[in-house]
């Protein structure tokens, strides 16, 4: 089957090539389009999300690069959206949305800096309470799900990114479950997401099996993103993925087709 990788960055955020580049290796990959996701930005200054005038140029040179490329190759306009982030603007093809901060923990702490970060943030303003700052984090989700604008849920568990095999977080908190079910009750997407096994951080994608069996059972929606931040991170990890979402029961993906996400059936 042909699949599509939606979740990816470029040098107007925290990626290392342009858009194009992005896109032409997408079509040389074999994919069958490509969906050009910079984060949004944020109120706080930071090295990695679209701001400083970044933003309005990333959306100019994506919407022309759909046009340039219709009818020869499917290019995507489309958004991670973080929580944090103003409302989307209008018009996209699509978007993501993301957790990687949160409100009452500082502009310099994102739950994917580092390992060292992540662990100053859970003591500095969690006291050392990981139960409470899962609460926190899956909280957030809650944001997703009442946004209309979204269709994707992105990393669902980005906070477990320094933590496998699991020695701090739990595999499946209640406060997690809880958040899955507001989510698909929503309908929103959960995408396996492979960029953290791309970048040598994990073994697995997000969201991990447990989550993604209960996201079968409760009727849950999925598709597969590589979270690419390079060229040569399209599309990696998605036959890994596609075993696994099988192996959780699942028997189709759902892409993008002209406007609308529509369910693909899986061909390992």
């Amino acid at each position: 089957m042909r699949l599509q990788d939606l979740h990816t960055h470029s040098l107007y955020d925290d990626g290392k090539n342009t858009l194009e580049e992005m896109v032409l290796a997408a079509q040389a990959a074999g994919l069958s389009a490509i969906g050009l996701s910079g984060h949004s930005p944020l109120p706080q200054l930071n090295g990695w999300s679209g701001i400083n005038g970044r933003f309005d140029a990333f959306l100019a040179e994506a919407f022309a690069l759909r046009e340039a490329y219709r009818g020869d190759f499917h290019v995507w306009a489309g958004l991670e959206w973080d929580v944090c982030s103003p409302a989307p603007p209008e018009g996209l093809d699509y978007v993501i949305g993301s957790v990687h901060r949160l409100p009452a923990c500082g502009a310099q702490f994102s739950v994917d800096r580092s390992a060292e970060a992540l662990k100053l943030m859970l003591q500095t303003f969690f006291a050392g309470d990981v139960r409470a700052m899962e609460a926190a984090y899956y909280a957030e989700y809650d944001k997703i799900a009442a946004s209309p604008r979204v269709d994707i849920v992105g990393h669902f568990d980005l906070i477990t990114k320094f933590d496998e095999p699991r020695a701090i977080f739990s595999e499946f908190p209640d406060c997690a479950a809880r958040a899955m079910e507001t989510l698909v009750r929503a309908g929103k997407i959960f995408e396996i997401n492979t960029g953290a096994i791309t970048r040598g951080y994990r073994c697995t994608p997000y969201p991990s099996e447990p989550m993604l069996r209960r996201l079968h059972e409760l009727g849950g929606k999925i598709t597969v993103s590589s979270d690419a931040h390079s060229i040569g991170g399209l599309g990696r990890g998605f036959a890994q993925s596609l075993a696994l979402a099988v192996r959780c029961g699942f028997s189709e993906l759902w892409q993008l087709d002209a406007g609308t996400f529509v369910p693909v059936p899986i061909k390992l």
